[in-house]
Parts: structure tokens; C-alpha cells; sequence
């Protein structure tokens, strides 16, 4: 078997040792020596990944406690927007009063703002996850009540209009300041003593007094209209009005006017004692007391 010799030579003077090595010898030290060159090695690469593996840990534990956090400030303003939903909820349930509606379903209501709130946490899932996943039904259940609240208040809404359409053409004022001589019922005629149908109201002023419709509509007629002399009847879709015995007629068949159009002024033409206004009102082609449309002392100046 080969044997090796090895020279140990001193930097200075100094005798020169040999070392003789067996072949089988030297081979055991250096597998030895790199197996303890591979398990230092080894040592030193787990080191290495435990201590990166931990930094990536803290790390991202840092980051999860940061959107946690911001998990937890969205939940409680989604609660702060939950209750600002419950008070218009409020709000819409007295408009829909207002406008005859019936109340909405408190079943959809509450389903809308809430839900149940998650009272665990899927152990497959990391908490955070858990976390986001309830505040996205907390989300998802206010978009619902929003949307719910916005087809209540739309339903509300078109009622309205329909009611504000209803009411300008509705008439609400006095077509004239003055003072009424003759109400609406049967009374004697001034030119033939016979007990007859009075149809309208007489309101006296002196001639010239502004005569404005009562609400919004279209002319229907104007001129001379039998015993009622200088006539105007505008059609206001539910009903019609008639102004008689004027002196000047200020608009046209077919014209548009807003409720506190000036549309005549007062005078005594036709079959007339003296200088006033008759006012009807009427219904499908029937008189009905003007009185029981017009606000007290509601007059457009």
C-alpha cells in the first residue's frame, strides 16, 4: 500500500519534520473532513432559510396586522353607513306617507342593512381573509338597502310629479280681489225674478281689476259667449273655469297660462247689473261651487 510522506518546513531556520501517512489513512481523513465540510455547509444553508424564513415572516405578519387595521376602520365606517341608511330609511317611509304609499317591506329593510355577522373564522383560512370576507357582506348588504331605498324614494317621487301635475291644474286662487255678491246655488234673477241656477260666484271690483286664471291650462275660448258677454274658458285637463262679463280679453284661443296669468280685466258686458266677475268652475261640463278650490285670500298680485 502506498504510503505518503509530508514535509513540514519552518519559515525560519529550524529543523525539517516529515510525517509519513498511509494511503488508507489519508483517504479516511479526507472523507472525514469533507463530511464535515458538507455538514458545516449544510448548518450555514439552514441558518441562511431560517433566518430569511423568519424575516419574510415578520414581515408579513407586519402587513397583515396593517390591512387588518385598515379592515377593521372600513367595518366600522360601513356600520356608520348602515345606521346614515336607517335614518333615510325613516325619512323615506315619511315620504311615502306623504304620498299614500304603503311602507316598504322591514323584512328587505333589514336584510339590506345587515345580515349576520360571522362568528367564526374558516381554519383553512388565514384571519385576515375571514376579516375581508366580512366586510364585504357588510358592503354588499348596503348596496342592497341603498338600491332598495332608491326604488322606494323613486316610487315616492312619480307619485309626486303625478300629484304636482294633478295641482297646477287645479284651481287654488282667487281670480280677482274683491268681495263675492252672489255664491254659487239657486238664487232669484235679477232680470227675470224667477228662482234660477246660479252656476258660478260674483266678485266685485271696480272695472279694470286684473282678472288672472286660477291655474295652469290652455284657452279654450274667448269672446262673446251668450248671457255671459266678454268671455274666457280655459280647459285644465281635470277641469274647466270660465271668466265672464270682462272687459278686456288679454289672451287667445290655444294659448298656454300659468297659474297668476293675467287673462282679462274686470268689466259689466253681457247681462250685468253692475261691474263684476263670474267666476264657474266645473267638471265634465258641470258647475261645481268655485269655492270649494279656492284658498282663503289667495290672490297672485
Amino acid at each position: 500500500m502506498n504510503n505518503y510522506n509530508f514535509q513540514i518546513i519552518p519559515p525560519h531556520s529550524g529543523k525539517v519534520r516529515q510525517i509519513r501517512i498511509e494511503g488508507s489513512k489519508l483517504k479516511r481523513l479526507l472523507i472525514w473532513l469533507s463530511i464535515i465540510v458538507v455538514l458545516n455547509l449544510l448548518v450555514f444553508g439552514i441558518n441562511i432559510y431560517f433566518v430569511l424564513n423568519t424575516t419574510s415572516q415578520t414581515k408579513l405578519a407586519t402587513i397583515n396586522k396593517e390591512l387588518l387595521n385598515k379592515l377593521e376602520q372600513t367595518s366600522r365606517r360601513s356600520d356608520s353607513l348602515g345606521l346614515a341608511l336607517s335614518d333615510i330609511a325613516k325619512f323615506t317611509e315619511q315620504v311615502r306617507s306623504l304620498a299614500d304609499l304603503p311602507p316598504t317591506d322591514p323584512g328587505m329593510f333589514s336584510y339590506g342593512i345587515g345580515g349576520p355577522e360571522l362568528g367564526y373564522h374558516d381554519p383553512n383560512r388565514p384571519f385576515v381573509l375571514a376579516k375581508a370576507r366580512e366586510v364585504d357582506r357588510k358592503l354588499d348588504s348596503l348596496i342592497i338597502a341603498a338600491r332598495l331605498e332608491n326604488e322606494a324614494l323613486t316610487e315616492a317621487k312619480t307619485v309626486f310629479e303625478k300629484k304636482q301635475k294633478v295641482f297646477a291644474h287645479t284651481p287654488s286662487i282667487w281670480p280677482m280681489r274683491g268681495f263675492v255678491s252672489s255664491g254659487f246655488g239657486k238664487r232669484l234673477d235679477p232680470f227675470t225674478g224667477i228662482w234660477k241656477m246660479h252656476e258660478g260666484i260674483d266678485i266685485c271690483a271696480r272695472k279694470g281689476t286684473p282678472v288672472r286664471a286660477t291655474s295652469d291650462g290652455r284657452v279654450r275660448f274667448t269672446g262673446w259667449y251668450h248671457g255671459y258677454g266678454k268671455t274666457i274658458r280655459i280647459d285644465h285637463i281635470y277641469y274647466e273655469t270660465r271668466y265672464a262679463h270682462l272687459d278686456e280679453i288679454k289672451v287667445q284661443p290655444g294659448q298656454r297660462v300659468k297659474r297668476g296669468d293675467i287673462i282679462g280685466t274686470c268689466g259689466n258686458s253681457g247681462y250685468a247689473t253692475g261691474v263684476h266677475l263670474h267666476y264657474e268652475v266645473r267638471i265634465s261640463g258641470n258647475a261645481v261651487d268655485p269655492k270649494q278650490y279656492l284658498y282663503p285670500d289667495v290672490v297672485v298680485d
